[in-house]
């Protein structure tokens, strides 16, 4: 086994915050639009800004509101901003879990060589340059950079590309939003669910669902197409063993 690709949140860092609690006004009241709209588009915007089509967050919201027919509030825009990039140092970008570390360490001790496939936009990855798992990974490949998306096979092969390795030479690794896990597979590497981040959140709400993932979001209830991974030390019992 020469190569490991990871998936960045719900595998390496995790958003899961058991204090969140609703914000008294939402996204949606904040900006002017109607709730209902706010929730049948904003997942359109969301996904054109992980693709790197549309730049800035303010730039999303802003197109959400046009399509509305709203006129945005900078200032609104300006907050809403300030709270994305807080969300994420309070939560994700905190000290890294120690059975991470123990898992890249050991990885990385026996010459794999690792990687990063990310859905991820402009505010979602900068702090990860300055991250203290960045280190350990020989490459970060984040769908706004290379305005590709998991599971489209393309961005796992353009990692291969970068490690200068083929695709049956590594693995995939992830929480198997977005319908990541087909993707890699698709593109001829073997795919791995982990869920040691993923077991922490209720089932039904698990984040970035896709149709067809019922096995994602009630594994006490459907059986995973793919071997799952509770833990960070299953990773290393199943390649290194």
């Amino acid at each position: 086994m020469k190569t490991v690709l990871f998936d960045l949140f719900e595998t390496l860092v995790s958003h899961f915050d058991p204090a969140w609690e609703p914000p008294l006004r939402s996204t949606a009241e904040r900006l002017g639009v109607e709730q209902t709209f706010y929730d049948a588009h904003w997942g359109r915007f969301d996904k054109d800004w992980q693709a790197g089509t549309i730049e800035h967050y303010e730039q999303a919201l802003g197109e959400l509101c046009a399509a509305a027919g709203v006129q945005p509030d900078a200032r609104v825009l300006a907050e809403l901003r300030q709270e994305y990039i807080a969300y994420a140092a309070r939560t994700a970008f905190v000290e890294p879990a120690p059975e991470i570390v123990e898992m890249l360490t050991a990885l990385k001790s026996v010459g794999v060589k690792l990687g990063v496939v990310t859905n991820a936009n402009n505010l979602d990855t900068a702090p990860w340059a300055q991250y203290e798992l960045a280190p350990f990974f020989d490459v970060f490949v984040a769908s706004h950079q290379v305005r590709l998306l998991k599971p489209e096979p393309k961005i796992y092969e353009l990692a291969c590309q970068r490690l200068r390795i083929e695709a049956g030479e590594a693995v995939f690794v992830g929480d198997g939003e977005s319908n990541e896990l087909w993707g890699a597979s698709e593109a001829g590497l073997e795919a791995f669910w982990c869920t040691w981040f993923l077991d922490r959140w209720p089932e039904g709400i698990r984040p970035n669902g896709f149709p067809g993932d019922d096995w994602r979001q009630y594994p006490s209830q459907s059986e995973s197409p793919y071997k799952r991974l509770y833990r960070p030390e299953d990773l290393l019992i199943t390649i290194l063993s």
